[in-house]
Protein backbone atom coordinates (compact mmCIF):
# COMPACT_ATOMS: atom_id res chain seq x y z
CA UNK A 1 0.00 0.00 0.00
CA UNK A 2 3.07 2.60 1.06
CA UNK A 3 4.35 1.85 -2.56
CA UNK A 4 0.97 2.36 -4.51
CA UNK A 5 0.63 5.91 -2.54
CA UNK A 6 3.81 6.50 -2.80
CA UNK A 7 3.95 6.13 -6.55
CA UNK A 8 0.55 8.26 -6.78
CA UNK A 9 2.21 11.22 -4.72
CA UNK A 10 5.29 11.25 -7.17
CA UNK A 11 2.99 11.50 -9.98
CA UNK A 12 0.57 13.76 -8.30
CA UNK A 13 3.34 16.47 -8.12
CA UNK A 14 4.11 16.18 -12.10
CA UNK A 15 7.12 13.55 -11.76
CA UNK A 16 7.14 10.56 -13.40
CA UNK A 17 8.84 7.44 -11.00
CA UNK A 18 11.31 6.83 -12.91
CA UNK A 19 13.09 10.72 -12.98
CA UNK A 20 13.97 10.05 -9.29
CA UNK A 21 16.21 7.01 -9.44
CA UNK A 22 19.43 7.73 -8.63
CA UNK A 23 18.44 10.35 -6.49
CA UNK A 24 18.97 11.63 -2.99
CA UNK A 25 15.46 11.78 -2.56
CA UNK A 26 15.05 10.82 1.39
CA UNK A 27 12.25 8.42 2.44
CA UNK A 28 11.13 8.55 5.95
CA UNK A 29 8.29 6.58 7.41
CA UNK A 30 6.04 7.37 10.10
CA UNK A 31 4.93 4.21 12.32
CA UNK A 32 4.57 2.69 15.88
CA UNK A 33 3.11 -0.74 15.69
CA UNK A 34 3.42 -3.16 13.43
CA UNK A 35 0.29 -5.24 14.46
CA UNK A 36 1.24 -8.07 11.52
CA UNK A 37 4.12 -8.48 13.37
CA UNK A 38 2.89 -10.89 15.85
CA UNK A 39 0.94 -12.93 13.27
CA UNK A 40 3.74 -13.62 11.04
CA UNK A 41 6.21 -13.75 13.26
CA UNK A 42 5.29 -15.70 16.24
CA UNK A 43 1.88 -17.45 15.59
CA UNK A 44 1.66 -18.09 11.89
CA UNK A 45 4.26 -21.44 11.98
CA UNK A 46 4.32 -21.56 8.46
CA UNK A 47 7.70 -19.65 7.88
CA UNK A 48 8.04 -18.47 4.40
CA UNK A 49 11.97 -17.14 4.99
CA UNK A 50 11.18 -13.69 4.02
CA UNK A 51 8.20 -13.16 7.19
CA UNK A 52 11.37 -11.51 9.16
CA UNK A 53 11.63 -9.07 6.34
CA UNK A 54 8.44 -8.50 5.62
CA UNK A 55 7.22 -7.74 9.24
CA UNK A 56 10.15 -5.30 10.03
CA UNK A 57 8.90 -1.98 10.43
CA UNK A 58 12.21 -0.81 8.96
CA UNK A 59 11.25 -2.57 5.58
CA UNK A 60 8.65 0.19 4.89
CA UNK A 61 10.79 3.02 4.14
CA UNK A 62 13.47 0.95 2.34
CA UNK A 63 11.40 -1.05 0.32
CA UNK A 64 10.28 1.87 -1.30
CA UNK A 65 14.01 3.24 -1.18
CA UNK A 66 15.09 0.04 -3.32
CA UNK A 67 11.79 -0.19 -5.58
CA UNK A 68 12.07 3.30 -6.71
CA UNK A 69 15.57 3.08 -6.60
CA UNK A 70 16.76 6.15 -4.76
CA UNK A 71 19.71 6.71 -2.43
CA UNK A 72 18.70 9.56 -0.02
CA UNK A 73 18.29 8.97 4.04
CA UNK A 74 15.87 5.74 4.77
CA UNK A 75 14.23 5.17 7.76
CA UNK A 76 11.29 4.67 10.09
CA UNK A 77 10.20 7.30 13.03
CA UNK A 78 8.51 5.78 15.83
CA UNK A 79 7.13 8.65 18.39
CA UNK A 80 3.69 7.10 18.89
CA UNK A 81 1.01 9.25 17.86
CA UNK A 82 3.39 11.91 16.75
CA UNK A 83 5.42 9.54 14.18
CA UNK A 84 4.08 10.86 10.63
CA UNK A 85 4.82 14.92 11.77
CA UNK A 86 8.16 13.49 12.97
CA UNK A 87 8.64 12.14 10.04
CA UNK A 88 7.61 14.99 8.51
CA UNK A 89 9.73 17.56 10.50
CA UNK A 90 13.39 15.05 10.05
CA UNK A 91 12.26 15.37 5.61
CA UNK A 92 12.06 19.35 6.18
CA UNK A 93 15.40 19.27 7.82
CA UNK A 94 16.91 17.18 5.35
CA UNK A 95 16.09 19.21 2.70
CA UNK A 96 16.22 22.73 4.32
CA UNK A 97 20.21 21.03 5.37
CA UNK A 98 20.56 20.55 1.38
CA UNK A 99 21.04 17.12 1.95
CA UNK A 100 18.19 16.24 -0.27
CA UNK A 101 16.77 17.86 -2.94
CA UNK A 102 13.11 15.96 -2.23
CA UNK A 103 11.51 13.51 0.06
CA UNK A 104 8.93 10.71 0.38
CA UNK A 105 6.80 11.09 3.78
CA UNK A 106 4.69 8.19 4.49
CA UNK A 107 2.65 6.43 6.67
CA UNK A 108 0.49 2.71 7.32
CA UNK A 109 -1.54 2.21 10.32
CA UNK A 110 -3.74 -1.03 10.32
CA UNK A 111 -5.83 -2.90 12.90
CA UNK A 112 -5.09 -6.08 12.75
CA UNK A 113 -4.49 -7.57 15.95
CA UNK A 114 -6.82 -7.37 18.60
CA UNK A 115 -4.56 -7.56 21.69
CA UNK A 116 -3.73 -4.35 21.05
CA UNK A 117 -7.39 -2.95 21.07
CA UNK A 118 -7.79 -4.38 24.38
CA UNK A 119 -4.31 -2.90 25.53
CA UNK A 120 -5.87 0.50 24.98
CA UNK A 121 -8.60 -0.43 26.47
CA UNK A 122 -7.17 -1.06 29.66
CA UNK A 123 -4.97 2.33 29.61
CA UNK A 124 -8.33 4.38 29.54
CA UNK A 125 -7.84 6.31 26.06
CA UNK A 126 -10.56 3.94 23.89
CA UNK A 127 -14.64 4.75 23.94
CA UNK A 128 -16.41 2.31 25.77
CA UNK A 129 -19.90 3.82 23.33
CA UNK A 130 -17.56 3.78 20.35
CA UNK A 131 -17.84 7.28 19.38
CA UNK A 132 -14.96 9.47 19.09
CA UNK A 133 -15.93 13.11 20.31
CA UNK A 134 -12.98 15.95 20.61
CA UNK A 135 -13.46 18.94 22.60
CA UNK A 136 -17.35 17.05 24.02
CA UNK A 137 -18.37 17.19 27.83
CA UNK A 138 -19.54 13.83 26.84
CA UNK A 139 -16.05 12.59 25.48
CA UNK A 140 -15.17 9.49 26.99
CA UNK A 141 -12.28 8.36 24.74
CA UNK A 142 -11.02 7.74 20.84
CA UNK A 143 -12.00 4.88 18.12
CA UNK A 144 -9.14 2.98 16.46
CA UNK A 145 -9.06 3.97 12.77
CA UNK A 146 -6.54 3.05 9.76
CA UNK A 147 -5.04 5.12 7.93
CA UNK A 148 -2.28 4.91 4.70
CA UNK A 149 -0.81 8.17 3.17
CA UNK A 150 2.17 9.10 1.34
CA UNK A 151 3.66 13.29 0.88
CA UNK A 152 6.23 14.63 -1.61
CA UNK A 153 8.25 17.25 -0.12
CA UNK A 154 10.48 19.40 -2.45
CA UNK A 155 11.36 22.75 -2.17
CA UNK A 156 8.64 25.29 -3.52
CA UNK A 157 10.99 27.12 -6.27
CA UNK A 158 11.15 23.12 -7.74
CA UNK A 159 7.17 22.08 -7.55
CA UNK A 160 5.30 21.50 -10.39
CA UNK A 161 1.74 21.42 -8.21
CA UNK A 162 1.30 23.00 -4.61
CA UNK A 163 -0.47 21.92 -2.25
CA UNK A 164 0.80 23.73 1.02
CA UNK A 165 3.70 24.91 1.73
CA UNK A 166 5.35 24.83 5.02
CA UNK A 167 7.33 27.80 5.98
CA UNK A 168 8.57 26.46 9.60
CA UNK A 169 8.93 23.04 11.77
CA UNK A 170 9.56 22.70 15.61
CA UNK A 171 9.08 19.97 18.22
CA UNK A 172 9.70 19.08 21.35
CA UNK A 173 9.25 16.61 24.46
CA UNK A 174 7.75 16.97 27.31
CA UNK A 175 10.50 15.25 29.78
CA UNK A 176 9.64 14.55 32.73
CA UNK A 177 6.10 14.90 34.87
CA UNK A 178 4.88 13.79 37.91
CA UNK A 179 1.65 12.55 36.38
CA UNK A 180 3.26 10.03 34.22
CA UNK A 181 5.03 9.70 30.78
CA UNK A 182 1.35 9.41 29.20
CA UNK A 183 0.22 12.73 30.67
CA UNK A 184 -0.13 15.79 28.20
CA UNK A 185 1.84 19.01 29.60
CA UNK A 186 -0.30 22.17 28.54
CA UNK A 187 3.10 24.06 29.71
CA UNK A 188 5.32 22.44 26.78
CA UNK A 189 2.26 22.15 24.45
CA UNK A 190 2.15 25.91 24.91
CA UNK A 191 5.72 26.81 24.67
CA UNK A 192 5.87 24.89 21.23
CA UNK A 193 3.57 27.24 19.88
CA UNK A 194 4.93 30.34 20.73
CA UNK A 195 8.16 29.55 20.17
CA UNK A 196 6.88 27.99 16.50
CA UNK A 197 5.32 31.33 15.83
CA UNK A 198 7.89 33.47 17.09
CA UNK A 199 10.14 32.09 14.77
CA UNK A 200 8.81 31.41 11.48
CA UNK A 201 7.49 35.21 12.14
CA UNK A 202 3.89 34.73 11.47
CA UNK A 203 1.39 36.44 13.98
CA UNK A 204 -0.71 34.25 15.88
CA UNK A 205 -3.78 36.73 15.62
CA UNK A 206 -3.65 35.47 11.56
CA UNK A 207 -4.71 32.22 12.33
CA UNK A 208 -8.61 31.69 11.05
CA UNK A 209 -8.52 28.10 11.99
CA UNK A 210 -6.86 25.70 14.28
CA UNK A 211 -6.10 21.66 13.76
CA UNK A 212 -5.87 20.07 16.56
CA UNK A 213 -5.04 16.57 18.07
CA UNK A 214 -7.92 16.52 19.87
CA UNK A 215 -8.21 12.86 20.76
CA UNK A 216 -11.69 13.24 22.82
CA UNK A 217 -9.89 11.78 26.48
CA UNK A 218 -10.74 13.34 29.43
CA UNK A 219 -7.15 14.46 30.03
CA UNK A 220 -5.76 15.07 26.87
CA UNK A 221 -7.97 17.47 25.44
CA UNK A 222 -8.25 19.73 28.25
CA UNK A 223 -4.88 20.54 28.53
CA UNK A 224 -4.83 20.99 24.27
CA UNK A 225 -7.52 23.37 24.87
CA UNK A 226 -5.61 25.30 27.92
CA UNK A 227 -2.03 24.93 25.87
CA UNK A 228 -3.99 26.50 22.77
CA UNK A 229 -5.72 29.24 24.58
CA UNK A 230 -2.64 30.41 26.19
CA UNK A 231 0.03 30.67 22.52
CA UNK A 232 -2.52 31.56 20.77
CA UNK A 233 -5.68 32.91 22.28
CA UNK A 234 -5.04 35.34 25.37
CA UNK A 235 -4.78 38.64 23.40
CA UNK A 236 -7.45 37.70 20.38
CA UNK A 237 -10.26 39.93 19.24
CA UNK A 238 -11.93 37.48 17.25
CA UNK A 239 -12.56 33.89 18.54
CA UNK A 240 -10.12 31.21 16.86
CA UNK A 241 -11.91 28.20 15.39
CA UNK A 242 -10.57 24.73 16.28
CA UNK A 243 -11.67 20.98 15.65
CA UNK A 244 -10.02 17.47 15.14
CA UNK A 245 -10.69 15.23 12.35
CA UNK A 246 -10.86 12.37 14.51
CA UNK A 247 -14.89 13.34 15.13
CA UNK A 248 -14.83 11.87 11.57
CA UNK A 249 -12.27 9.35 10.95
CA UNK A 250 -11.44 8.17 14.96
CA UNK A 251 -7.87 8.33 16.27
CA UNK A 252 -5.05 6.89 13.28
CA UNK A 253 -2.39 7.15 15.95
CA UNK A 254 0.68 6.93 14.13
CA UNK A 255 -0.97 8.40 11.14
CA UNK A 256 -3.32 10.47 12.54
CA UNK A 257 -0.71 13.56 11.73
CA UNK A 258 -1.91 12.91 7.77
CA UNK A 259 -5.11 13.02 8.64
CA UNK A 260 -5.26 16.55 10.05
CA UNK A 261 -3.07 17.53 6.70
CA UNK A 262 -5.24 16.02 4.67
CA UNK A 263 -8.62 17.71 6.18
CA UNK A 264 -7.24 21.55 5.71
CA UNK A 265 -4.57 21.06 2.56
Amino acid sequence: MLLEHASEAIMDAGINPKQLRGKNTAVIIGSSFCETQSKFLYEDLEMRGLNIIGCSKSTMASMLSYQLGLNGPSYVVDTACSSTLYALAAGYRHIMSGECEDAIIGTASGCFHATINLQFARLGVLSPTGYCKPFDTNADGYVRSETVGVIYVQKAKNAKRIYAICPHIKTNSDGYKEEGITYPSTKIQSTLLSEYYQECGISPFCLEYFEAHGTATKIGDPQEINAIYNALCKDRKTPLMIGSVKSNLGHAEPASGFTQIAKVK
